[in-house]
């Protein structure tokens, strides 16, 4: 059955391609976002961090170097002190904001100079991460960068650095610097489209870029199996080709196996619904044959004897009519055979098992074709060596129908004086029945042929042809497949031939 190819169906892949895409340039742009500000954001913890571990001791040091008496044993700052002190700490870093605190983290005075805005005298600090820093000097577990209050805006944390401070009277207070001044946050806000920032913008777009390719790439290399498997189904679909191919042992491999096994079978149901075509062919070809010839034969006989009447004699009339009716049986004979092969054929028979003699069954159907055989001139009877207790399980009319079919064709090869014999051997677990003759026997090449429905030998004897349906062996071979048995043939040209079977022993 030839298969027209199909028209190119719109790419699956392309669609897919696209739904990939959107998915993906959302995720990657994302991803690009993402990683942009985790850079940024690490470095700048990371500048934070660099910037406060350099700048630890910059507070201590500032005290050290400083004669006593920032705060008065009043509790007081020392104006002139801490204007002396801006100047210092301007000379180490310019962009540094110097603040004086009390023992309760109150602003008492700093050292800016040139101040606008508000005055942050008076501003409170927190002390917990003061504390924390001053056990960092000394602990290095401490993680930083730890940020403080900025006392220019109590609401933002910056980094700090930050010493104790003894006044006269008793006491305590601070010494805390804050590091990333106004003017420093100023110079950090003009480096922002800075080139360092650009180059990490363009980092963070080549990432994306890299990421994209390698997905394609991993896109590219996961779907390939999936598209060779469209690729096969297609030429499936346009040519019936299902090549197996070596699969992966993933999830794709598993679903290429699954294809390729769907493929076969949906190719052998091509083949099948071919053969069952051919043969539809073949069947209605020679039924109308085997038909058309016992009608013709029937109508020719009748017409004689209605158009002749008076003028055949009885003798002569009967001749006719015994041959009319002839036809007839061998025309109901063929349709019986080919009623019982098409229920055979379309699974609406089933075995019957019971457990018989299977001695008895073939003594009498030797008998009953004992009368038949006579006519003939052939010697038809069971091996006096055969096992005549022997029990099987099987369907008892069915393997009667097998033998009855097989020796009518031992009696349609056997020649007058011939001989036809039926015998039962012992196999173990199975009893062997066999139909042997001394007929003509069959070709080596024509063995393979001789089970198909109306196959006749080119070189096979007209008269035997003549009274055979053309389906006995047909049917004999599918009710052996129906109890799991398979007949055998065995031939020689001028010697005879030999079919046997296995049936179950009963227990």
């Amino acid at each position: 059955m030839k298969r027209v190819p199909a028209k190119a169906a719109p790419s699956v892949w392309r669609r897919l391609h696209v739904r990939a895409a959107l998915v993906a340039a959302p995720l990657l742009l994302g991803l690009g976002a993402a990683m942009y500000v985790l850079l940024q954001h690490y470095s700048a913890q990371t500048a934070l961090e660099a910037g406060q571990r350099m700048n630890l001791g910059l507070a201590r040091y500032v005290v050290d170097h400083q004669p006593p008496g920032l705060i008065g044993a009043d509790g007081r700052p020392d104006r002139a002190r801490m204007k002396e002190l801006a100047l210092h700490v301007m000379m180490i870093n310019p962009a540094v904001e110097v603040y004086l605190l009390d023992a309760n983290g109150r602003v008492l005075d700093h050292a800016l100079e040139g101040l606008q805005g508000p005055d942050p005298v008076g501003a409170q600090v927190d002390l917990v991460p003061v504390r924390r820093l001053l056990r960092a000097t000394n602990d290095a577990t401490v993680l930083l960068p730890v940020l403080g209050t900025d006392p220019r805006d109590t609401g933002r944390a910056n980094t700090f650095s930050v010493a104790a401070v003894s006044p006269p009277g008793g006491g305590m207070g601070y010494l805390y610097i804050v590091l990333n001044g106004r003017m420093a946050q100023s110079m950090s806000a003009s480096l922002a489209n800075s080139d360092a920032l650009r180059a990490m913008a363009i980092g963070a777009a080549l990432s994306t870029l890299l990421a994209a390719a390698v997905l394609w790439l991993a896109w590219r290399q996961l779907t390939r199996p999936l598209r060779q498997l469209t690729g096969e189904l297609e030429s499936f679909r346009d040519d019936g080709d299902a090549q197996a191919r070596s699969e992966p042992g993933d999830e794709i491999g598993v679903l290429r196996r699954a294809v390729h096994a769907m493929q076969q079978r949906i190719a052998q149901q091509f083949q099948r619904l071919e053969d069952a075509d051919r043969q539809r062919r073949e069947l209605v070809s020679n039924i109308s044959h085997d038909l058309r010839t016992p009608l013709s034969s029937i109508q020719g006989y009748v017409e004689t004897v209605l158009v002749r009447g008076e003028a055949l004699d009885a003798q002569a009339r009967a001749t006719h009519l015994r041959t009319a009716l002839r036809h007839v049986e061998l025309l109901g004979k063929r349709i019986t055979d080919l009623f019982e092969l098409s229920k055979l054929d379309a699974g609406r028979v089933e075995p019957k098992q019971e457990v018989f003699c299977l001695a008895e069954l073939l003594q009498d159907v030797v008998q009953n074709y004992r009368l038949a055989a006579q006519q003939r001139g052939v010697s038809l009877s069971l091996a006096a060596g055969s096992h005549m207790q022997a029990k099987v399980l099987a369907d008892i009319a069915m393997i009667e129908r097998v033998l009855q079919n097989l020796i009518d064709n031992a009696l349609r090869c056997t020649a007058s004086g011939g001989t036809v014999m039926l015998a039962i051997e012992d196999h173990g677990a199975f009893m062997q029945i066999s139909v042997s003759d001394t007929g003509r026997g069959i070709r080596t090449e024509h063995l393979p042929h001789i089970f198909e429905r109306y196959w006749r030998a080119t070189d096979a004897d007209e008269n035997a042809a003549a009274t055979s349906s053309g389906l006995g062996l047909a049917i004999v071979k599918r009710i052996l497949e129906l109890h799991g048995s398979v007949v055998r043939v065995h031939s020689e040209l001028a010697r005879g031939t030999r079919f046997e079977f296995l049936l179950p022993q009963a227990t």
